[in-house]
């Protein structure tokens, strides 16, 4: 495929679906606030999703794109899109008194008209409960999976270490020079392997090196099927949306002045960065199509991945830069408007 017809799919694909489940959640809950005009580009941009990768150093696990500490990452994307967040995640089994506030969360969330983030409902990935009968004792609930019930006493019975909830709280007036300035911190951190991964350190590598733990597992001949097919296909699906966040960011900032310039020069030069990360995904997209996964042990398949990657890295690491001296522009200049 030429590098112009994989844009050209780029530009075609449903903007309304992602394979990032913990911004599809986060998107459908904010959709019922105040901010209900973000669209998913723009949550995808903001919380940091669309630019994030999290490698499983082994074999490229399945679970690798969910194996972050969510309670942190989600409240911080939540503040990013201007909003206070609460946070439930007792370690199972959850005693009865933690069990009691959890399920308060959920329905003070849902009367007020706000979805609650869950993980695990269905399948182990982000999702969200919408609806309660307590005379039934049922949430109404849906994810990637499924748009369906579960019981209560299921709901306190996660198949996971703990029993994980954030909502929305009370919506904060942020501007945007206060938003890009925040989702620039989140991508620049994670992008430099320096983002706070709590239980999950050294388990997986994040951000530009794990483009080089990839390319590892792709050498010695190691990438289970599965997991790297889903892999490949969550971090394609978000650096298409990082592509389109950052073109649309340079259209949207009016050039009126020498942030709006910076930002508009900075943001258009990133998203031709990406434009390539994305092209170069999607042709590992079709040589490991998911769910089926290829056959990335075969030499022959795994040098040209390898190949592939390594391009991605390059494109990608250009981009980060100017994603980078972005950031740092933004944040001195605030600082010094702040200080005089």
């Amino acid at each position: 495929m030429t590098e112009e017809c994989s844009v050209a799919l780029i530009v075609e694909r449903d903007w309304n679906k992602t394979m990032t489940s913990a911004a599809w959640a986060i998107h459908g809950a904010v959709s019922y606030t105040d901010k209900k005009h973000l669209t998913l580009t723009d949550v995808m941009g903001f919380t940091g999703h669309a630019f994030r990768m999290n490698i499983d150093p082994e074999i490229i696990n399945i679970a690798a794109p969910t194996s972050f500490p969510g309670g942190y990452i989600l409240r911080r994307n939540l503040c990013n899109l201007g909003y206070i967040s609460n946070l439930a995640d007792p370690l199972m089994p959850v005693p009865p008194e933690k069990l009691e506030r959890v399920m308060a969360l959920v329905q003070d969330s849902i009367d007020r008209g706000y979805p609650a983030i869950s993980f695990d409902l269905f399948i182990p990935e982000f999702g969200l409960l919408y609806g309660y009968d307590d005379e039934q004792q049922l949430f109404y609930g849906k994810d990637a999976s499924k748009d369906g019930t579960i019981t209560y006493a299921k709901f306190a019975e996660s198949s996971i270490d703990l029993l994980f909830v954030t909502t929305i709280g009370e919506s904060l007036p942020h501007s945007k020079y206060e938003m890009l300035r925040m989702a620039l911190d989140m991508i620049v951190t994670h992008a430099r392997g320096k983002e706070w991964m709590h239980i999950f350190e050294g388990k997986f590598v994040q951000g530009l090196a794990g483009y080089d733990a990839w390319i590892s597992v792709m050498e010695r001949r190691n990438a289970d099927e599965a997991g790297n097919c889903f892999n490949i296909e969550v971090v394609a699906d978000a650096r298409e949306f990082a592509a389109r966040f950052l073109k649309e960011q340079a259209f949207r900032w009016d050039g009126s002045n020498i942030v709006e310039r910076t930002v508009r020069n900075r943001m258009g030069e990133a998203a031709k960065h990406y434009e390539a990360v994305a092209v170069a995904f999607g042709e590992l997209r079709e040589m490991f199509p998911f769910p089926h996964g290829g056959t990335p042990k075969e030499p022959e398949a795994a040098d040209r991945a390898i190949k592939l990657l390594k391009e991605a890295k390059a494109a990608e690491t250009k981009g980060v830069e100017q994603l980078e001296a972005l950031f740092y522009f933004m944040k001195e200049y605030y600082s010094e408007t702040w200080i005089n």
